[in-house]
């Protein structure tokens, strides 16, 4: 019955227009390349900087890591946290916590990390949802900017968490952390890493949420 559930979900997202990726089945090499970055940068859990000079997409290697390293990401502008402590906010589904925020999805914490937050004031609209089925796990995507934001992307950094503390939050990939969180590790990133970076829409800031998501989930890029 499950199985037959996701299937059903699945057909009706792939009959919208949402950005979407498939989980690819990695090569050896691909596997044992993110395994030897693992065991130099994160699994020591120093906290210390890497840049990811891989053939892979960075995104890629940031799904491997979820899926098999008990470990989630939080994407900033910042690179400088030593330390995530909670703070006031909302989950997905609008119910407010006092938590430190990450996520099982890599693509969704690239948007965070390379979306500039500093000089612009305008709202940003984003979904996340992965559905698991038969022939992999399938991940369906959101993103849109406020309109009158220009350019608005920047280098940030991506940083791992471990899972421990956390606890799912209003949907299957948002996570939080009632306790303070310091990172394992953290990486560079740029804009180029984003795989949505020209697919991103742009709303006006008077439209309401509703709207736009429905624009993306019936009208075409």
């Amino acid at each position: 019955m499950k199985n037959f559930i996701s299937t059903m979900k699945r057909s009706m997202l792939d009959r919208l227009h949402f950005l979407k990726i498939r989980e690819l089945s990695l090569p050896y090499e691909a596997v044992e390349e993110f395994e030897g970055l693992y065991e130099r940068f994160i699994a020591t859990g120093s906290g210390h900087a890497f840049t990811y000079t891989g053939q892979y997409p960075v995104w890629q290697f940031l799904h491997y890591m979820i899926e098999n390293k008990h470990i989630v990401v939080h994407g900033s502008n910042s690179s400088t946290i030593d330390e995530f402590i909670p703070r006031e906010s909302t989950l997905f589904t609008g119910s407010p916590v006092k938590s430190v925020f990450a996520a099982t999805d890599g693509i969704w914490s690239l948007f965070f990390a390379v979306r500039k937050k500093e000089g612009y004031e305008g709202s940003i609209r984003n979904l996340c949802l992965t559905v698991p089925g038969k022939k992999g796990i399938m991940r369906y995507y959101y993103f849109s900017v406020n309109e009158e934001m220009g350019e608005c992307w920047t280098d940030g950094t991506i940083y791992f968490l471990s899972r421990d503390s956390f606890r799912q939050g209003g949907i299957r990939d948002e996570w939080v952390s009632d306790k303070p969180v310091r990172p394992l590790a953290k990486m560079a990133v740029t804009p180029a890493d984003f795989p949505f970076l020209n697919e991103v829409r742009r709303h006006r800031e008077t439209d309401p949420a509703w709207k736009t998501i429905l624009k993306a989930m019936f009208l075409k890029h």
